[in-house]
């Protein structure tokens, strides 16, 4: 059977009238690896997005198949907005795509929700059809009269701000967060780092980090949500921050879900 993935990433290079070797140099991504894409014989790929950005297609078609390939003509937005550029197939802009992006509970999806949302996070609400208004209740004077009004209908729950694709295996109750503050600014030369509004895939189930792990916490004496490095040794536990301006903590934490991704705009 054919590699959806791989059929995708071979005709999307193809559009763009790019040789492998010149897919390299406009992406960076080693010609082996994008060989390997091309014909499935990976399973999870790397690199995908500087592909689509080497074949200026949207790159959340090229990861998932959802939205329209490069050659549909959808799919050829005008770049007026990026001084000198050209008007051809995707750009990445500071532009916001349309939200939602997907319907909520696509298969491949998680929902973006706010660090409010994950202090008590126990899986997505999938909005279902309103139900018909049922008519209304009769309303009785003297109990008006009393102060006593009608009941309240129920707190409807928060929505996420949009699903959006996790390349990255995840159970039902993941989701992603963005970001806040420079404590995961990692210092020049580190590989990897968290800068302010960078979006990370959170996964609940996984509360049993190892040492040096990613995650989402909640210090059990503020109820404060923060995202740290989990670190131990001889029995004891701690937050390590990336960035060195930013001081260990040491209070006692809750774990809330170990982080599997991460998505980062360039600048």
């Amino acid at each position: 059977m054919e590699d959806p993935l791989a059929a995708r990433a071979l005709a999307a290079r193809k559009f763009a009238k790019l040789t492998q070797r010149q897919a390299e140099e406009h992406s960076g991504v080693r010609q082996s690896d994008i060989s390997k894409i091309e014909r499935g014989e990976t399973v999870r790929p790397s690199g995908l997005v500087q592909l689509a950005r080497a074949y200026r297609c949207d790159p959340i078609w090229l990861v998932t198949g959802e939205g329209r390939a490069p050659w549909e003509e959808a799919a050829l937005p005008r770049s007026s907005d990026i001084t000198g550029a050209r008007d051809g197939p995707y750009r990445v802009t500071r532009v916001p795509p349309p939200i939602p992006f997907y319907r909520p509970g696509t298969p491949g999806t998680v929902p973006l929700i706010t660090w409010e949302q994950a202090a008590t996070w126990t899986g997505p609400t999938i909005p279902e059809p309103p139900p018909p208004a049922p008519p209304p209740l009769p309303l009785n004077v003297r109990e008006l009269r009393k102060g006593k009004l009608p009941p309240a209908p129920p707190p409807q729950p928060v929505p996420a701000e949009m699903w959006i694709p996790c390349v990255s295996r995840h159970s039902e109750l993941a989701y992603a967060v963005r970001v806040r503050g420079d404590s995961m600014t990692a210092p020049s030369g580190h590989l990897k780092s968290y800068p302010v509004d960078a979006i990370i895939f959170v996964d609940p189930q996984r509360v049993q980090p190892m040492d040096g792990e990613r995650i989402v916490a909640r210090l059990d004496a503020s109820g404060e949500v923060t995202f740290k490095a989990f670190k131990q040794e001889d029995g004891r536990r701690w937050l390590q921050p990336l960035n060195p301006a930013h001081e260990p903590i040491r209070l006692a934490f809750t774990v809330l879900g170990t982080v599997i991704g991460k998505w980062e705009d360039e600048d």
